[in-house]
């Protein structure tokens, strides 16, 4: 639709993602909301002389645009092409997988696929090279956790990576090796560099045709704007395929969250934080402090409940996040810091307070990203220094399995979004998309229930961090939309802002908490044109 005035009526308009009070009708007018209410009132609500187009919602539910806090759209995007190992339950079947893929692909070219989750399979365990070895004959293969924090490789893969026994772990990083001392093929952190060095990176044409591909994948959930963190072919690839994509017609909104290594090229230019336009704006600086809790790198205090003989990884030491922390707070960019154990989020919280005292400056919103692992003193922390919590909701739907195995009694100040909302912690919702699917219902299912994807347990996994409908939609709205200095922009359908919404089959605060997952996206709207609508 190319209309620039446009009346969405007999809908019921939410306006503020905790109100309860509905509206039947909102004027759009040149990507902006300029009425909502009543729909005669909405239909003379523009200038003179201008004749909207009217579209009829036919009383369906309307919400304020979903905005994912953190993914990775590039990746979601590539990965869409490569083998997807989600629905993987044993090691016998991920070998199926892969000799098939074989099967078709080319010499010389890699398999590649995510997904796969040994907690999930029947055998509990981690593929290796000898498994990967007799699916694939000669082809190399490279296949992600779902946490994306370690791959598997077979022989033929490590052979191209010159990955062997005298292979020295790298700093931030380990090579998983068998009795003997040889590589099993499990490379975790930023070992995964070793292959990743060795893996060619898509073209401009298939990094633009995939990220096109992944934002169709996300208009289609209801998602108007992603803040996403992204690294292919460098700054200046990351930034032109964005901008390309926009002007071949894809409306969704981005904040991209550069890697820190991007830091110096930032620097060459005028952008800062918020810099851009509607479509397009530069973001916080991404960097990392520890790895997963499924895959055991996430940096613990103490040892993991499940293997006393880790505790963890930081990926990166605290002097060098201490430096990145600070010239970038010196720069007047956000961070977001990779933060899911509570050493990991001591040492974040420690850099981002010696910026603060190095140098005070009005609030950066400064980003600790997913903040699943914590204490009382840690939350503490966040709200004194007036740290934002990027969280994923959906994450509990797969760790409750093994959480408490892993970390024990720390569980009872985990995944505490109840409690940091108590605090008066700022909270945004994402999905870490592809590390779990980018469905925003499932995140709020998933945080006003805190039961998995079949209704398990039955009465939620530590209920009393379960948060209410409006909390959980206001992280995926206002929340989010605060992280990015945009909550006057975006977040709700208050006129004056983006008229970016999303048609919902039901409405999500008359419905059991059980039904949330299964509410179908019907219609998106970005800037007040119709982006997505379900056949």
């Amino acid at each position: 639709m190319n209309a620039k005035a446009t009346v969405y009526q007999n809908g019921s308009f939410y306006v503020l993602p905790n109100e309860t009070r509905k509206r039947e009708a909102l004027a759009a007018y040149e990507g902006r909301v300029i009425y909502v209410g009543d729909r005669d009132a909405a239909k003379d609500a523009f200038p003179a002389g201008v004749t909207p187009e009217v579209v009829d919602l036919g009383g369906k539910t309307v919400l304020p645009g979903f905005i994912d806090s953190h993914m990775h759209l590039m990746s979601l995007g590539l990965g869409l092409r490569n083998l997807s190992l989600s629905d993987v339950r044993s090691i016998v079947e991920l070998k199926a997988i892969v000799k098939a893929a074989a099967e078709s692909t080319r010499e010389g070219e890699w398999i590649l696929g995510r997904g796969w989750d040994q907690d999930f399979m029947r055998e509990k365990r981690y593929p290796n090279r000898r498994d990967l070895d007799e699916a694939s004959g000669d082809k190399p293969v490279c296949l992600t956790r779902a946490c994306g924090h370690l791959v598997v490789l077979n022989s033929k893969a490590l052979e191209i990576c010159g990955i062997t026994r005298d292979t020295p772990d790298p700093e931030g990083g380990a090579i998983d090796r068998d009795q003997y001392g040889d590589p099993t093929g499990v490379l975790r952190e930023t070992a995964q560099e070793l292959a990743w060095a060795h893996i060619p990176e898509p073209g401009p044409e298939a990094l633009l045709e995939a990220t096109k591909k992944a934002m169709e994948y996300l208009l289609a959930r209801g998602i108007t704007s992603v803040h996403t963190n992204d690294g292919y072919g460098g700054y200046s690839t990351v930034v032109e395929t964005y901008k390309k994509a926009h002007s071949e017609n894809m409306p969704l909104r981005v904040y991209w969250d550069l890697p820190v290594s991007y830091l110096d090229d930032l620097v060459a230019t005028p952008l800062r934080t918020g810099d851009g336009d509607d479509y397009f704006r530069i973001g916080a600086v991404k960097m990392f402090a520890d790895g997963s809790l499924g895959g055991r790198t996430a940096a613990l205090e103490e040892p993991y409940n499940d293997d006393p003989s880790t505790s963890g990884i930081l990926v990166n030491s605290e002097a060098a996040l201490k430096e990145w922390v600070y010239r970038a707070h010196c720069l007047g960019m956000q961070v977001a810091v990779h933060a899911i154990g509570d050493r990991a989020a001591r040492v974040s919280l420690e850099a981002i307070s010696e910026a603060q005292s190095r140098l005070p400056r009005s609030p950066l919103r400064h980003r600790i990203v997913h903040a699943q692992i914590l204490s009382p003193h840690l939350i503490s922390e966040m709200k004194r220094l007036g740290v934002v919590a990027d969280v994923q909701p959906k994450f509990i739907t797969t760790d409750l399995r093994w959480a408490e195995d892993r970390v024990g009694y720390r569980m009872r100040c985990s995944y505490a979004w109840k409690t940091m909302l108590r605090a008066g912690i700022p909270l945004a919702g994402g999905s870490d998309s592809p590390v779990e699917p980018p469905d925003p219902m499932w995140g709020i299912y998933a945080a006003v229930t805190r039961k998995d994807m079949d209704g398990n347990p039955r009465g939620g996994y530590y209920p009393n961090e379960r948060i209410s409908v409006s909390d959980a939609v206001h992280m995926f709205t206002m929340g989010a939309a605060f992280a990015a200095f945009e909550e006057d922009v975006k977040g709700t359908l208050e006129p004056g802002k983006l008229a970016d919404f999303v048609v919902l089959s039901h409405d999500p605060f008359a419905i059991s908490s059980d039904r949330l997952k299964d509410v179908e996206v019907l219609m998106t709207v970005v800037g007040g044109e119709i982006a997505y609508q379900k056949a």
